[in-house]
């Protein structure tokens, strides 16, 4: 399944929590966290690879600024924790997130594993 086809599963997955089914730009910051994990990204890195706005990228994840509702913010829902490394901010997915993703694709059939290119783990 290609990148942007498994994004639009997830979000429309019947499985989706609410806080995913209504923001597409939550759901590619956390496939985008999910296909980098366990490595943790700072927001500018997230915002350059996903094509995201950075100021859509830090309300997506923190709640705060722009239209984005703060007890649906990633942080918030607990599925992508913050990590200070070396004075700079960064996002890692959490395992509760990991694990929802990996829910979500098995009730979707989706239950083989996938190599994401570059990524450590098979997911």
């Amino acid at each position: 399944m290609k990148k942007e086809e498994e994004k639009m599963a997830v979000k429309k997955s019947v499985d989706a929590p609410p806080f995913l089914r209504r923001s597409r730009v939550r759901t590619e910051i956390l496939m985008y966290l999910y296909s980098t994990y366990p490595k943790a990204s700072q927001p500018e890195e997230i915002s350059r690879d996903t094509g995201i706005d950075l100021n859509n990228v830090l309300s997506g994840l923190t709640g705060k600024g722009g239209w984005f509702k703060g007890s649906d913010a990633l942080l918030k829902q607990g599925v992508v924790e913050q990590v200070e490394h070396g004075g700079t901010t960064h996002y890692r997915l959490t395992e509760r997130g990991k694990a929802m993703i990996e829910s979500m694709h098995k009730t979707q059939g989706e239950d083989k594993k996938v190599k994401v290119p570059g990524v450590s783990p098979e997911i």
